[in-house]
């Protein structure tokens, strides 16, 4: 059959050249099918010991609403590609009052997502001037469903889920600048 189809050059029978080329295609396509089992079998290729970025730990205060008084929280910063895109991949615990902030360099609707992360998490997104655009509660856990923000988002606090009921986070929220350590 495939001499049949390999018929390029318009000979009755399949020339050396048109032979030697569907030879050359089989090599590409056995070599295709190895490469494509070999990256499946290594999965997504995120070693959670190896390719653990560094982030900077900082102190960030969030105004809940504006009739209370601003809670401190301490986060992990992600302003990097390769930081936010680890961001809270395989911690299994987050202590209260902590968690990660995505820092972005301009304002854009943003997408998250909870693959290989352990803990359920409530998503807040900022726009730059610290306002709240909107909330996500309780993301469920290795969940490949997409997070959105309903608006243009800069920075996006992650905490544990229940954290934004906890204390009161309201749609008048405020991220207070400048950030401590930025």
């Amino acid at each position: 059959m495939w001499r049949l189809l390999a018929n390029w050059c318009g000979a009755n029978r399949l020339c050396r050249r048109c032979d030697a080329a569907l030879s050359l295609w089989r090599v590409f396509i056995v070599i295709g099918c190895v490469l494509g089992f070999v990256s499946a079998w290594a999965g997504d290729g995120v070693d959670q010991t190896s390719s653990t970025p560094d982030f900077a730990v900082i102190q960030i205060k969030l105004t809940p609403t504006h009739q209370r008084a601003p809670i401190s929280f301490t986060v992990k910063v992600a302003e990097t590609e390769r930081q936010r895109r680890h961001g809270l991949m395989f911690v299994s615990h987050l202590p209260e009052r902590h968690g990660m902030l995505f820092v972005f360099e301009s304002e854009a609707p943003r997408q998250f997502w909870m693959k290989n992360t352990q803990i359920p998490l409530d998503m807040l997104f900022f726009d730059s001037a610290g306002r709240l655009v909107n909330m996500i509660h309780a993301a469920v856990p290795f969940s490949l469903t997409r997070r959105n923000s309903i608006g243009p988002a800069r920075y996006v606090l992650e905490l544990n889920a229940g954290a934004a009921a906890k204390f009161d986070v309201q749609p008048d929220a405020q991220l207070l600048f400048p950030l401590a350590g930025q």
